[in-house]
């Protein structure tokens, strides 16, 4: 990260996010970007008003202090010149405690304009929402307003407007003023017309408004009572406009929304009596800090510094570390350890830079207060993030919840929010009895301990990432089509399709969309009533690649074997049996946590001679990427450095507020930002399988082929992969990327069939679990939630096809498992299959008493808490049995 890019994040970056979430949220409440940007305009005019006021109030010392020398300056200046007069005007203001640097106080009103014009050029010039919206007379929010022309001249009549009302705020403001600051408002003035002349009109609107604001502003402070007047006039403007809301107001906002933003707006009629109550606290609590510079000073220090630590920090390290392949080769960053740079100067920007500004620049009751609300925020946000953690599902490398946020007790809500209270109450104590050495003593230990802790975060992922260096060299850096399944155009063929979280439930309305999927998978049978052992692939891929012995349960009752080894004898099961007991030789690709390793370490094929390993993801990326009109790999990283900062916020907060932070799928973001990337890395191998496939294997083949394309849930419309009618709404994305996947299958098919193999090729189409995506699933079950998953996410996407089969695609409504998968392949081959790590046979299962399968979900943190089993919750085990779709035939059952 560039020095300007640091600097960006510290100083300009704290003001974008204001920016963008005020228009959030007012967009999310009327619907209408044209008001988003007005209320904008409010939301940022009331947060800089104490900054104004303080700025006033310097402005007029200078003045009165300019004003008050200016005499004897004449003097010294009439009669001395040269050095001579140089060394008297430096005496004098030394007497009278004044420097010349002072004068800049004169312009520190127009100095905080600028951060926030830049924050708002950065945030509004380019606001997807803005493009193309119509708002009042403005035809464009996103282009000049461009209202008349002349000839071929475009006239912009909101920039001449704002101009005009910035002169008219400026006279009123300076009335009575020296000639020179007069002149320092106007020039401003004309410098914002030429900088926003040619700008969108959306940017313009909001920077017009707030020259409104500052006219208003302007008037106010000419009266004889102000503050008085203000008070009157905004508490009718905020009845006004909270019963316009509530009662007149027919926009898309229901009464729920229209209430939490009326009820705040009453609530302002009492702020005589909340300024009464908060000076009630400085008088009696915090009087010693109100009174105690140094005290004061070091509360604030170490809180601070400790929420930067926490929240820029350790949390984003502890979350990176977790899984640092996965955070690894993204946009420019390759480190994944390059990620925390963004929270970590984020929060350096809001609890250290931007928070010593304004604690310097106000006076002894806002600093207590800022160092008050800094120690309490640090201490309640280490108790919810280490005591208070729960348990939220699982995030994918987008920063979203997958299958969205799961919700927590009430208990847990109210036991959280009683602590965080008695906490506080115990802070205020502390406060009345000058015990706060012990609070910022916490926050110095934290500081340090946090940041040991985050480097050792750090070394981790370097660590991992280093690892991840050395998965790769199985890449080739060109995307060369050298051939790489070898099938047998005599022989026996074996190719199985993991296709990582595929939907059972999609499959039915593929076939409507596509009736020739009948005939071009002809022979293939499909098994609707399928479950996994598991809604995530750690604990549901070994049993698919596997069998019965690696079923969750049955791999926590070897427990002298580390998960590692376990999961890969798993994935060794199918290639080692039918290398040594059939003469067959394997290929395996892109194996799901090889190695447990997220990013697939095909190293566990090493010295077995018949069987290889190779990554085929992103090595047809870039001649994918060739076939695209357009490409852009920044918005994903950008997404991640963005969300970095609030995932650690979320973690901060009491729960009864973490569906706040995270609202509605989003972290109060207006962009929807994808993982395009991660798709073609992996539908690339898929889309080219044809190219890199031959028929010269001297022997019997294995493939296993692995893919995650399927796993992915963002819109691919843009890639134009087909040209069909899809019968699911267009949000529904995880539908069309099983479409274009089984479409590229269905195409390699073919090749198969061109080529007289396919009756000698058996081959098994299978998903490790369901995603939980599909509408059907509430036309299918009875009840559609297993506690607080999805049935669905259980149902994995399951077809056969074996040896000389033919006829067109038809059902099995048999009760099946992804676990059935190593026997199906073994049959007609094998014909006593033995698992050669425990030497027991390998059969289809008895499941006439059902299976067992836990909903529990260990991937948030992607590694059990235990090296040798998988640390399931006792309540969280289910039996199924017969028919999946039945409520009856899921019972709990309690597993020690």
């Amino acid at each position: 990260m560039s020095i300007s890019q640091i600097l960006y994040r510290i100083i300009l970056y704290p003001l974008v996010q204001i920016i963008e979430i005020s228009f959030f949220l007012i967009n999310k409440l009327f619907s209408n970007a044209g008001i988003a940007v007005l209320g904008v305009s409010f939301v940022v005019t009331l947060l800089c008003l104490p900054l104004y006021i303080v700025a006033e109030h310097w402005q007029q010392v200078e003045r009165n202090t300019v004003s008050k020398l200016k005499p004897r300056v004449d003097r010294i200046k009439k009669a001395f010149s040269g050095d001579e007069q140089y060394m008297m005007l430096t005496t004098y203001y030394r007497q009278n405690h004044y420097h010349p640097i002072m004068a800049l106080r004169s312009s520190f009103g127009l100095l905080i304009q600028i951060p926030f014009f830049m924050a708002a050029y950065s945030c509004l010039s380019k606001l997807p929402e803005l493009q193309g919206y119509s708002f009042l007379f403005i035809r464009d929010m996103g282009q000049p307003d461009a209202l008349f022309s002349i000839g071929s001249f475009n006239i912009n009549i909101l920039p001449i407007a704002m101009t005009i009302i910035n002169i008219i705020a400026g006279a009123i403001y300076t009335k009575g003023f020296p000639l020179k600051e007069k002149i320092q408002i106007n020039v401003m003035a004309l410098i914002f017309l030429v900088i926003l002349y040619q700008s969108p009109a959306g940017l313009v609107l909001y920077w017009t408004m707030n020259n409104v604001f500052s006219l208003i502003k302007n008037i106010f402070y000419k009266l004889k009572n102000p503050i008085k007047v203000l008070y009157i006039l905004m508490c009718a403007g905020a009845v006004f406009v909270g019963i316009y809301i509530l009662f007149v107001y027919k926009g898309a906002a229901s009464l729920k929304k229209r209430l939490l933003v009326a009820i705040p707006l009453f609530l302002l009629t009492a702020m005589p009596l909340f300024i009464k109550a908060v000076n009630c606290f400085f008088t009696n609590p915090l009087k010693y800090l109100t009174e105690n510079k140094k005290q004061r000073f070091l509360l604030f220090v170490s809180s601070a510094l400790g929420l930067t630590i926490l929240t820029g920090l350790l949390l984003p390290s502890n979350l990176i570390s977790s899984s640092a392949q996965e955070f690894s080769n993204i946009g420019n960053i390759t480190n994944p350890n390059g990620f925390i740079n963004a929270p970590f100067w984020q929060s350096f920007g809001i609890f250290i830079f931007w928070s010593t500004c304004i604690y310097f620049l106000f006076k002894e009751k806002l600093q207590t207060a800022l160092a008050v609300l800094f120690s309490v925020s640090l201490i309640c946000g280490l108790v919810n993030v280490f005591c208070f953690a729960g348990n939220y599902g699982s995030l994918d490398i987008t920063m979203k919840f997958i299958g969205g946020i799961l919700s927590q007790s009430k208990v847990f809500i109210m036991t959280n929010l009683l602590v965080c209270t008695v906490l506080t109450i115990i802070i205020f104590i502390l406060f009345r009895f000058q015990k706060q050495k012990l609070i910022y003593s916490i926050s110095f230990i934290f500081c340090f301990s946090g940041f040991v802790l985050s480097i050792i975060n750090i070394s981790k992922i370097s660590k991992e990432y280093k690892h991840l260096t050395e998965i790769q060299a199985y890449k080739k850096s060109d995307d060369d089509f050298s051939k790489k399944f070898h099938l047998s155009k005599n022989g026996k063929n074996v190719v199985i399709f993991m296709l990582d979280r595929a939907e059972s439930s999609y499959f039915e309305h593929i076939l409507n969309d596509n009736p020739d999927f009948y005939d071009i998978f002809s022979g293939f049978t499909y098994y609707p009533n399928t479950v996994s052992y598991n809604n995530h692939t750690l604990m549901a891929s070994p049993a698919l690649y596997g069998g019965y012995e690696y079923t969750p349960y049955e791999t926590n009752k070897r427990t002298n074997q580390t998960l590692k080894e376990k999961h890969n004898q798993a994935t060794l099961m199918i290639p080692r049996v039918l290398t040594e007991q059939a003469d067959f030789t394997a290929s395996m690709f892109d194996t799901s946590w090889g190695n447990l390793s997220f990013t697939a370490d095909m190293s566990f094929t090493d010295g077995y001679e018949k069987i290889s390993g190779e990554i085929l993801c992103g090595r047809y990326s870039g001649e994918f990427k060739k076939s695209l009109k357009t490409y852009d790999t920044t918005d994903f990283q950008k997404n991640i450095e963005r969300n970095l900062f609030f995932i650690s916020l979320f973690r901060e907060v009491p729960a009864l507020f973490r569906n706040i932070v995270y609202y509605k799928g989003n972290w109060w973001s207006s962009e929807n930002v994808l993982d395009i990337d991660s798709f073609i890395e992996w539908f690339s191998a898929l889309y080219f399988m044809n190219q890199i496939t031959d028929f010269d294997s001297p022997s019997d083949s294995l493939l296993i082929i692995t893919n995650e394309s399927t796993h992915s849930n963002y819109d691919i419309n843009s890639l134009n992969l087909t040209d069909k009618q899809m019968s699911f709404p267009n949000d529904n994305n995880g539908y069309e990327i099983n479409y274009v996947c089984l479409d590229a299958i269905g195409k390699w098919i073919n090749l198969l069939k061109e080529n007289q193999i396919y009756d000698n090729t058996k081959i098994i189409i299978v998903a490790d679990h369901g995603a939980g995506y599909g509408p059907t699933a509430e036309e299918k079950y009875t009840t559609a939630q297993i506690g607080e998953v999805s049935k669905d996410a259980f149902n994995p996407l399951f077809l056969v096809k074996d040896f000389n089969s033919q006829g067109k695609l038809k059902f099995d409504n048999s009760f099946m498992t992804n676990a059935d998968t190593p026997a199906i392949a073994f049959k007609g081959i094998v014909d006593n299959p033995i698992n050669p790590y425990t030497n027991k046979p390998l059969t289809l299962n008895d499941k006439e008493n059902g299976v067992l399968i836990t909903t529990d979900d260990i991937f948030m943190v992607h590694h059990s808490k235990s090296n040798n089993i998988f640390t399931v919750d006792k309540n969280k085990w289910f039996r199924v049995k017969d028919n999946i779709f039945k409520d009856e035939n899921w019972t709990k059952e309690e597993v020690n």
